[in-house]
């Protein structure tokens, strides 16, 4: 049994996203689908939703394309920074759903930390970290089977299907 007023909250923080989404130029329709992507990666990660396309996760942050869109983007950001590399800060390793740096897209900071990709696409990733710092690359059995170059380093074309976990360093 939910606690009392936990629906409520729930319902409150859904309108609040719901909003957000409609300030972004989405229309009903389009803040529907953004939502249920969203829920289907909350299914399948230890993520909480804090913003109508951006799940936070342990060590990391999950942002999703707009319909519409190619490329996810911040929507609680005034502007890019100017050390980004494709959408990817200084220090994090970013996973992207498509080739290019396009879709959604997985930014991760937390060193040792093994970080669940779904994706069975060919997609595309950035190393945006210090030249030292090295992104490994995991099978479905946790074993290490590949490590990027040092930051600043890149692939714009990378095959998901072999790979279940990203560390970034």
């Amino acid at each position: 049994m939910a606690a009392p007023g936990a629906a409520g909250a729930a319902d409150g923080a859904r309108a609040d996203f719901t909003a957000q989404a409609k300030s972004a130029g989405l229309n009903a329709a389009q803040a529907r689908s953004l939502q249920k992507r969203v829920d289907g990666y909350l299914a399948s990660t230890n993520g909480t939703q804090i913003g109508a396309n951006k799940i936070a996760l342990p060590g990391g942050e999950l942002l999703l394309a707009l319909p519409g869109e190619q490329k996810a983007r911040d929507l609680d950001a005034a502007a890019v920074p100017g050390d980004t590399v494709n959408g990817c800060r200084y220090s994090y390793v970013c996973a992207y759903m498509y080739e290019s740096f396009n879709g959604d897209r997985f930014d991760m900071f937390t060193c040792n930390h093994l970080f669940r990709i779904t994706w069975n696409t060919t997609g595309s990733w950035i190393n945006n970290q210090r030249a030292d710092l090295y992104a490994t690359f995991y099978s479905r059995d946790q074993v290490p089977r590949w490590t990027s170059d040092g930051g600043l380093s890149w692939d714009e074309s990378a095959d998901w299907r072999w790979v279940w976990y990203v560390s970034p360093c």
